[in-house]
């Protein structure tokens, strides 16, 4: 395998690990790294479920191609879609947990965060009393970095 067959299916494993826990996460309890029963306590099982379908629709497209097109030819709208869908994750963990924490945000959502996530590790410090992405979050963005890093190299046939 040459090295874009591997930059391919490294992409293809790490999109793969990206569904999962992104579609999982906040269904589990790991003492120290998540706590799904405080997340469905706080959202609601029935809300969670709802969000939980609808976050699976498109890393779900993405894992089907990457499987659809093992070690074959990607067409330029599987490869624009993998990079499409790596920027918006990326984009929406920046809007979810970056901006509220450097900039603040709401009361609620405040509150919402810290019940949410609370007894989970955290690394970063604190900025007054702004959510901050606990070390699973932290590790989850940079795997979403790196995916789309990934994406396109794969896109631009750079690798």
């Amino acid at each position: 395998m040459g090295w874009t067959g591997t930059i391919q299916a490294l992409f293809a494993c790490l999109i793969t690990l990206q569904f999962g826990v992104v579609v999982s996460h906040d269904w589990i309890d790991i003492p120290g790294w998540t706590n799904g029963t405080q997340v469905q306590l706080v959202v609601g099982r029935r809300k969670l479920w709802v969000a939980t379908l609808a976050n699976a629709i498109f890393p779900g497209i993405a894992v089907a191609f990457a499987v659809n097109f093992w070690n074959r030819p990607k067409p330029g709208f599987v490869t624009s879609y993998w990079v499409i869908y790596c920027a918006v994750t990326l984009v929406s963990a920046v809007f979810m947990w970056y901006v509220p924490y450097f900039l603040g945000t709401t009361e609620k959502t405040r509150l919402d965060y810290s019940r949410m996530y609370a007894g989970t590790r955290q690394v970063l410090r604190p900025r007054k009393d702004n959510p901050r992405p606990n070390l699973l979050h932290l590790c989850f963005h940079v795997l979403f970095v790196v995916n789309f890093c990934l994406a396109l190299l794969v896109r631009f046939r750079m690798a």
